[in-house]
């Protein structure tokens, strides 16, 4: 069995390492960066009876805010009777009800018509799931400045391209793929500032635009790019590609111009990933399945399995690659 090509089947989900986080139930969060919000305990059970609200706030009142589930979300699905997570548009519980949410598929992004915004989180005494886990950040005014891209190819420029950008930005472009599906970034233009005097290892300290696979500060690492250091083709095969733009507010260039587009991976032609494998026939057996973290101390090892009909094999903590064997 060629088990590169089974781990392309996954659908690996990373919980939160260095990001800033929050799994307090309830808060009032005024946001100075992007963070992140989870429901207590997640991304292992969360708690019976709870009734948690946040309410996250823009620094200035004409800003306004978008939010991101991350893909492993699990909440009971009894109709969002029981346990579910409302977001609403404003800041209380009486405002515009933008959805509740529940089941095992993430919610889309959102964005508020305001400086503010109310999760609140209810669940029951019994049946419980993960949770959820919420990114929050301003959005930011301007053109194309923190985008979220669905559709299954499009273009990515920097603010002005082919003028030249302007200062202090700080611009987030997330790409949704359908699961199991590949985004390939391909980059026709770029020139950022460059950073050519690098004490102590840093570099591309002026601008910048980093680049993950999955969500920002989240997902592996790609790179950092400035000046004429073109980044080329770029894959991610996690369902989700992230960059951020950075900008100071000195020299500015032209910027950047991408062409993305999502398809089957290209790993191979002939294997489907709906035939059945070793691992979900039965052939491997629990006991002879290792994987680098577990989700939780009491998950015994047949929740390794890719095809779990609740979970699959999902990593309790950050790394920088997941793997099981």
């Amino acid at each position: 069995m060629d088990w590169g090509l089974l781990l392309h089947c996954a659908a690996l989900t990373f919980t939160l390492g260095r990001a800033l986080r929050s799994d307090k139930c309830g808060d009032t969060i005024k946001i100075l960066s992007p963070g992140y919000l989870t429901s207590p305990g997640y991304p292992q059970s969360y708690h019976p009876s709870q009734k948690c609200e946040w309410l996250i706030q823009a620094p200035e009142p004409y800003q306004r805010i978008m939010i991101n589930f991350n893909p492993h979300f699990d909440l009971e699905d009894r109709d969002c009777k029981y346990d579910y997570v409302e977001v609403i548009d404003g800041d209380n519980a009486e405002g515009r009800l933008w959805g509740k949410y529940c089941g095992k598929i993430a919610p889309p992004p959102l964005v508020s018509s305001g400086p503010y915004l109310f999760i609140k989180f209810v669940s029951d005494y019994e049946t419980h799931g993960a949770g959820f886990s919420i990114r929050y950040e301003v959005f930011k005014r301007g053109p194309e400045c923190s985008r979220n891209f669905t559709s299954s190819s499009g273009v990515i420029k920097s603010p002005g391209f082919p003028e030249k950008y302007p200062n202090s930005l700080e611009c987030t472009y997330i790409i949704f793929a359908p699961k199991m599906l590949e985004i390939i970034l391909e980059f026709e233009s770029f020139e950022l500032e460059p950073d050519s005097n690098t004490p102590g290892g840093a570099f591309c300290r002026y601008d910048r635009l980093e680049i993950w696979d999955g969500f920002p500060d989240v997902g592996p690492h790609i790179g950092r790019y400035c000046g004429q250091n073109n980044p080329g083709r770029v894959r991610s095969s996690t369902g989700i590609l992230s960059m951020v733009f950075y900008t100071d507010s000195a020299i500015a260039k032209e910027g950047f111009s991408a062409n993305y587009s999502v398809s089957q991976s290209s790993v191979s032609e002939d294997f489907q990933c709906m035939e059945p494998l070793g691992m979900e026939s039965g052939e491997i057996h629990s006991d002879q399945i290792t994987v680098s973290s577990q989700y939780s101390a009491i998950w015994s090892s047949e929740r390794s399995r890719l095809n779990y009909p609740e979970n699959g094999w999902t990593p309790g903590e950050d790394s920088i690659r997941e793997w099981i064997q």
